[in-house]
């Protein structure tokens, strides 16, 4: 497995975005496909955020996508923030999601940030593992989730 930049492999975008609509779309019923898909585009770079990145197999097959965004759908006070990891079922258990999750923090590093939020609703173990915080526990759309922190350079500790 290799990651690379979404915007060195742009033909996957369409799968990205599906993969995002089906994953979190419950989040923000009211944004179509076709918004996701035009939120992916302003994606397609490496220097700046938002920037997103995708697992590709030994085939190049697209395994699994994550994103670096200076705010997401809650704590707008907070910024950046690992977003949208996502890992199709069948490509699960292999590690994918721990690797574009730390592949993010490398990004958010390497553009001077010092640290990294996320929020997932999920068990937090597989991001506690990783050198993830939790720092709130809040909901949105009805769904429980909790606010995590992780350092990403020497200048911060969190």
């Amino acid at each position: 497995m290799r990651i690379d930049y979404l915007l060195n492999c742009p033909e996957h975008l369409a799968t990205v975005a599906q993969w995002r609509h089906t994953e979190f779309g419950d989040l923000e019923p009211e944004v179509t496909l076709a918004q996701r898909c035009e939120k992916l585009r302003t994606t397609l770079r490496q220097d700046s955020i938002p920037l997103t990145v995708v697992a590709l197999s030994d085939e190049g097959r697209p395994v699994g996508a994550a994103s670096l965004f200076a705010k997401t759908i809650t704590h707008a006070h907070l910024t950046p923030w690992l977003s949208a990891v996502v890992v199709p079922p069948d490509c699960r258990g292999q590690g994918i999601a721990s690797a574009l999750s730390l592949r993010i923090a490398d990004e958010a590093a390497r553009l001077g940030f010092a640290h990294l939020h996320l929020f997932t609703r999920r068990d937090g173990s597989l991001y506690s593992r990783l050198g993830w915080r939790a720092i709130d526990v809040s909901s949105h759309a009805g769904t429980a989730i909790t606010v995590m922190v992780r350092s990403v350079s020497d200048r911060d500790v969190v």
